[in-house]
């Protein structure tokens, strides 16, 4: 295609941008355990979603017993989020078909007595999981089913866990799933994005001044950032942050206590959400010390550093936030208009990481931080934190 002028705009990067059934990264996506929804959101009545492209109604029955299912019933293809949930399972509003959390079929009260046809069908859905305060879904393969990573920052003693789904911090959430987690590890965008262009959106002046250091690694859970910020007494404000293959990502968000305990580790786990090609949400989960007050999530998004208040356009185009320079490169990004530099190693080592993923899924073999081992998955260590260091720490690193 060509615009008026001459430019050639080539096509987006289908192999790391497409996330349905079937295209390359979708299939890396469906080796990994899914957030779908809120356990809360699972009431007396259906909950439809929409992950990776696919259309599903997520569910408890009578029992207590979370399940997720292809949308349109077996039947006629009415949707199930208008039917009706019972002990048993759910049933179809339209000619009362039940199907369990299996897609098993139970009954089908409209034929005849003695009917075997029920037998033979089968409601197309995926495996669940529960944790945190969230349901997860297993979507790829049924003989690939990894075990469910529980990581450290959530396995704390004492305390509870609570979660939250919503717009990416930030904003973004009417664009490619890519342009925001690729932006996890886009940590030179903080000095001008988030302090320089227009008013300054972190708390914290700290963050205005360029790094004294900047290290990208790439990791057996997938890839990390190490990025220190020089303090006024001479000291190193140091943090890191973890991108945990695919769409996990574990990161320092407060401001640091320059009087408090020399390193601290993150409370939350985010996760991103690719609702399809040009639509993506944020999941979260966190920890919270006992004792420590519970924050309505509305209210924890809005307090964060990172969060967007209702503003009109002019203000947004005087400063513009994750949102608007994501969204702003497009529904889909097309790389092939980039042009790529130092400040990008991050982004560059990322994509090239998803890449080499994908292979492995396309050459039978399990991807970068699927876990197999049942004690390792049951408290996954991370190194994502914050830490105070002196320069002299700073020339043995």
């Amino acid at each position: 295609m060509k615009s008026t002028y001459g430019l050639e705009i080539p096509a987006e990067d289908a192999e790391l941008t497409h996330v349905g059934p079937g295209t390359p990264c979708g299939e890396l996506m469906r080796r990994y355990w899914q957030p779908i929804c809120l356990l809360e959101d699972l009431t007396d009545l259906p909950k439809r979603v929409r992950i990776l492209g696919e259309d599903l109604v997520a569910f408890r029955d009578g029992q207590g017993r979370p399940g997720l299912l292809f949308f349109r019933c077996s039947h006629r293809g009415v949707s199930l989020e208008f039917g009706r949930i019972e002990d048993a399972g759910i049933r179809c509003c339209y000619h009362g078909w039940l199907y369990d959390v299996e897609g098993n079929c139970l009954e089908m009260p409209l034929e005849p007595a003695g009917s075997t046809h029920k037998d033979r069908i089968k409601q197309p859905g995926y495996p669940v999981q529960e944790f945190g305060g969230l349901l997860f879904a297993y979507m790829g393969p049924p003989e690939a089913v990894p075990e469910f990573p529980k990581y450290d920052v959530l396995m704390q003693e004492g305390g509870s866990l609570g979660a939250w789904v919503g717009p990416r911090v930030g904003g973004a959430s009417a664009c490619n799933w890519l342009q925001s987690q690729e932006n996890i590890m886009d940590i030179l965008h903080v000095y001008w994005l988030h302090m320089r262009h227009g008013k300054p959106q972190f708390p914290s002046d700290l963050y205005a001044a360029m790094p004294t250091q900047l290290d990208y690694d790439e990791i057996d859970l997938g890839m990390r950032a190490v990025v220190a910020y020089p303090l006024p007494d001479g000291r190193e404000f140091v943090m890191t942050w973890e991108m945990l293959m695919p769409m996990a990502f574990v990161l320092w968000t407060d401001d640091p206590d320059l009087d408090g305990p020399e390193s601290q580790r993150p409370r939350c786990v985010y996760f991103c959400m690719p609702v399809d090609d040009t639509h993506q949400w944020q999941a979260c989960i966190y920890w919270m010390p006992e004792g420590e007050e519970e924050i309505a999530d509305a209210e924890r998004i809005k307090l964060s550093a990172l969060a967007r208040d209702d503003v009109d356009y002019e203000y947004t185009q005087r400063n513009p936030d994750d949102k608007e320079a994501q969204e702003g490169q497009g529904a889909i990004a097309i790389h092939a208009l980039e042009n790529l530099a130092t400040s990008d190693q991050g982004v560059v080592m990322f994509r090239k990481i998803l890449k080499e993923q994908i292979r492995a899924v396309q050459e039978g073999r399990d991807p970068k931080g699927v876990i197999r081992d049942p004690k390792l998955a049951s408290y996954v260590p991370t190194t994502a934190g914050m830490a105070i260091r002196t320069p002299q720490e700073s020339e043995v690193a």
